[in-house]
């Protein structure tokens, strides 16, 4: 009952009837309504008294097979790990323009949604209302650059709104991973193999060393110089993310080119890369392989 009440009280204050007639409220021309689909992050917002202590505030879109748009809301109510509050109203979509919603939250009522700001990547938007009321400012991820943030509330202001009224919501901050940099490496493996030949190249404890269909045809010791660019060039690399690196073409699997790997242990673990042809690493990898097979030489 009570969900019912806060919900109704919403749908009064979204359609709520202006004293005077507003300008007309200008849209985008045009949206790719797939595109716009998923999750949109508010950054700010001139807050209906629903998200007036709303963190982490997001809108999740997605199109139904009936062409009516499933909008999940959700927020945590009074701090940043407060308990998560989510509304599920329904956009429809105006036949005159798909930038112009009606968003319902009790049938049969529609509240006045309109995307009147998006930028070609579909990475930022603006969400406007012709009675000026509520505005939400919204991106693909929780934060922007300032100069970003300056311009869409520029932008806010030229569509008539007072821009003193705006809020800017608090996100959580995912901490990214600290890439895991080698400072001394235990084993380096190259292995590439196909049908009818083979290459090994294995570098440890101070020795390069190169196999060719199964027989060792070159050891030789690693100098000062050789194992500088090593370090160098593993200095730059996050071991840890080989195992994600996506192959640039999986030609092996079709025309025979050589099935290519590539593991890194260090401290006491190893990390191999996925498959990639044997001429065509992953980016990242590019320097280290063509550093190993250029010693065989």
């Amino acid at each position: 009952m009570r969900v019912f009440r806060v919900t109704l009280l919403i749908t009064m204050i979204l359609t709520g009837v202006a004293c005077s007639t507003p300008a007309p409220m200008p849209v985008v021309d045009s949206v790719d309504l797939d595109r716009f689909m998923g999750d949109w992050y508010v950054i700010a917002n001139i807050p209906t008294f629903l998200e007036k202590d709303a963190y982490n505030p997001m809108e999740s879109y997605k199109r139904d097979a009936d062409g009516t748009i499933a909008t999940t809301f959700t927020f945590n109510d009074g701090s940043l790990d407060g308990e998560q509050k989510i509304y599920r109203p329904r956009g429809f979509v105006s036949e005159n323009s798909n930038a112009i919603w009606g968003m319902q939250f009790i049938w049969p009522i529609k509240a006045d949604y309109r995307i009147v700001y998006l930028d070609d990547n579909y990475q930022q938007t603006i969400i406007g209302r012709t009675s000026r009321d509520y505005v939400w400012i919204m991106a693909r991820t929780a934060q922007i650059s300032d100069e970003d943030y300056g311009a869409l509330v520029s932008q806010v202001r030229s569509l008539g709104y007072d821009t003193a009224l705006l809020h800017k919501a608090a996100h959580n901050t995912v901490k990214q991973p600290v890439p895991l940099k080698v400072t001394n490496f235990e084993q380096i493996e190259y292995s590439a193999i196909s049908r009818g030949k083979s290459e090994l190249i294995v570098v440890q404890k101070g020795r390069y060393s190169y196999f060719l269909n199964d027989k060792k045809v070159l050891q030789t010791l690693l100098t000062k110089t050789n194992l500088n660019v090593l370090a160098t060039i593993l200095a730059g690399l996050d071991v840890a993310a080989i195992e994600d690196l996506q192959a640039p073409s999986k030609r092996h699997q079709f025309d025979g080119a050589m099935v290519t790997s590539l593991a890194i242990k260090s401290e006491g673990k190893t990390h191999r890369s996925v498959t990639f042809d044997d001429d065509n690493p992953p980016e990242e990898l590019k320097e280290l392989v063509n550093y190993l097979l250029g010693m065989r030489l």
